[in-house]
């Protein structure tokens, strides 16, 4: 598997973003918010992600870049891990803390962030099943 954050899997699409935050899923481990949905994606990726930090927490713009040039990285380097359904879909990765953290513990959340979303479509398709 190569670990790349390709151009493709950015989300770039203003109504998809919207759609995120109105109708989508959210799953929570600190540092990290996660909203999802299944969409269907003019790109032959998997999944689109958008990397948000919010402004209003993080004021610096250089820290803010800092932290999104992180989640990134984890996002790249951990992306094989991430099962899931077959169609596709558009992820908003949301930055929750208010000060800049060491990697590994932002790559600690990341990490139970990525469980908590393999068990909940482990847990969902159970019920379709069962």
């Amino acid at each position: 598997m190569r670990f790349t954050f390709s151009k493709e899997e950015k989300l770039t699409s203003p109504r998809l973003f919207d759609t995120i935050h109105k109708e989508g899923t959210t799953l929570k481990s600190f540092p990290f918010s996660l909203r999802f949905i299944d969409a269907s994606l003019e790109k032959e990726v998997q999944r689109q992600i958008a990397v948000v930090v919010p402004k209003r927490s993080i004021k610096s713009a250089v820290h803010r870049n800092r932290i999104k040039r992180q989640m990134r990285e984890l996002y790249r380097l951990n992306k094989h891990l991430i099962k899931g359904p077959t169609q596709q879909q558009a992820w908003s990765l949301r930055y929750l803390g208010n000060r800049l953290n060491e990697y590994a513990f932002l790559e600690d959340g990341f990490l139970k962030l990525i469980h908590s979303y393999n068990t909940y479509y482990e847990e969902l398709s159970s019920e379709k099943l069962g």
